[in-house]
């Protein structure tokens, strides 16, 4: 029976905000998820009527309340990243705390290993790092003539003289404030942390198997558009996420001898791809601790190409691991278009605020 109240309370709700009286029908959408709290349908609802009252933040945890009821509902945790997004770019209101700054740790020197030929990548890249470094002991080794990537990392990585070892495109660029203050934080407890991931690795690339397994956030820049700036969001589990099976290598930092006990596998991947699934993925095999980090937004300047190179090397690693052979998932990303670079960050902040929100 309270089911069926809870739908007619719904009805109800739906009537009152057709008309326009969106408090009226806010308060029905309350009494149907008291009514039948493991339904998504009313805090779903309750979202919509918020949004349109303007009342963002209290929007957003109510789609996230739906989204936790049916983990099956992307359009709900879209509506969680399109709201936050919207308070983002006009944060009239206020949200909740700015995560703290990472506890303060000694500065873990690091060393850097980029391959590239692209002189102005290079210097964008090491620009962006230089400031999120600060004073840091850190060195770059840039590797300028990789006959592959696997291959130039290994070289980078036997060159490296620090503890922790980053290997980076050239066309990413650092963002969020304390990176690299978020990476020790995050290897204080892992091996291996990167951006981007999945807990369930099962086909060729690291986001085959699909939702619930994706987590992690990362931008993209949309050149020659109003609004050049689109975060990419997977999950709303924010934080240092352990239980990695595979990471992609935009961008992604190790304990060097964790990283050399695994190694690049330059025979098989003798190119520039896969070099990052078989690396993460043996490692998470080896029994090392696989992590990502929300608290790093990283901008990346490219979204992938999967042409037919990419086709012959997915080849080789399914060849490698014929363990890896189940149905693609469903697979895609929760996305917000920001005009600034100053909303895209709000927005960063606020997403790894709400993980902290009950």
């Amino acid at each position: 029976m309270t089911r069926v109240e809870a739908a007619r309370a719904i009805s109800v709700g739906n009537r009152l905000r057709a008309s326009g009286d969106i408090a009226a029908a806010a308060a029905e959408y309350r009494r149907a998820a008291a009514l039948d709290p493991a339904s998504s349908a009313a805090p779903y609802n309750l979202g919509i009527a918020l949004r349109q009252a303007g009342e963002l933040r209290e929007s957003v945890l109510a789609f996230r309340t739906a989204a936790r009821l049916d983990p099956a509902d992307a359009d709900a945790v879209q509506n969680v990243v399109s709201t936050l997004g919207r308070w983002a770019e006009h944060p009239d209101q206020p949200f909740g705390s700015t995560p703290a700054a990472p506890a303060p740790r000694p500065a873990t020197p690091i060393s850097i290993v980029v391959c590239s030929i692209h002189p102005d990548r290079l210097a964008r890249m090491q620009a962006s790092f230089r400031t999120a470094l600060g004073a840091r002991e850190h060195e770059f080794i840039v590797i300028r003539d990789a006959r592959s990537l696997a291959e130039g990392h290994n070289r980078g990585l036997a060159a490296a003289r620090h503890p922790l070892v980053a290997f980076s495109h050239d066309d990413v660029e650092l963002l969020s404030p304390h990176p690299f203050e978020a990476l020790d934080a995050a290897l204080a407890s892992c091996d291996v942390v990167g951006l981007v991931g999945t807990t369930r690795l099962t086909g060729p690339t690291w986001a085959w198997s699909g939702h619930p397994h994706l987590f992690g956030t990362v931008a993209y820049p949309r050149p020659g558009e109003s609004s050049p700036w689109k975060a990419a969001v997977y999950s709303l589990a924010t934080g240092a996420i352990a239980g990695m099976q595979a990471l992609d290598g935009l961008f992604f930092a190790a304990r060097r001898e964790a990283a050399r006990s695994v190694g690049f596998d330059a025979a098989t991947f003798d190119g520039f791809h896969f070099y990052d699934l078989d690396f993460t993925y043996r490692a998470h095999r080896a029994g090392l601790a696989v992590a990502i980090t929300t608290r790093v937004l990283a901008l990346h300047a490219s979204t992938g190409s999967y042409d037919e190179r990419w086709q012959g090397y997915a080849e080789r690693f399914s060849a490698k691991f014929p363990e890896l052979a189940a149905p693609q998932g469903r697979s895609f990303w929760f996305g917000r278009d920001f005009a600034t670079r100053e909303a895209l960050l709000r927005f960063h902040e606020a997403y790894n605020a709400l993980g902290a929100i009950a």
